[in-house]
């Protein structure tokens, strides 16, 4: 998790935009009692997540296509402290010919290829990361 800095609040009249003192009301420059506030933090913000894409089709039981992207913790939380970034294609479209798994997953902290897969689904053997 990343860390912020709060920065102090400073107080603005909200007729005419002048910063005021923490209770000086109402503005010395217009009389208006309406004050708005600024508040600011400053520092850096990670957001993590992933999105799974799943498109199913009537001639199948499973998903034909399943797309997964995104941020996961990993299962190593030594080797891979601040977890992995993947990018998965699973396409059972076409089973018979060119069904396809694609993988790729990306140390966070180091920006390090970990794994990157590209095979028949058929001859597919699942290795976590």
């Amino acid at each position: 998790m990343k860390s912020y800095i709060t920065k102090p609040e400073r107080y603005y009249c909200q007729k005419c935009g002048k910063e005021l003192e923490k209770n000086n009301r109402p503005c010395l420059n217009c009389g208006c009692t309406n004050v708005f506030i600024k508040k600011s933090l400053e520092g850096e913000l990670t957001f993590k997540g992933f999105r799974k894409i799943r498109k199913k089709l009537e001639s199948f039981k499973k998903f034909a296509i399943e797309i997964i992207t995104g941020w996961r913790p990993s299962r190593d939380k030594k080797k891979f402290p601040e977890g992995v970034k993947i990018d998965r294609i699973i396409d059972r479209k076409n089973l018979k010919k060119e069904d396809s798994y694609q993988e790729k997953i990306i140390d966070v902290k180091t920006g390090k290829i970990c794994r990157d897969v590209k095979e028949p689904l058929s001859q597919h053997r699942h290795k976590q990361v």
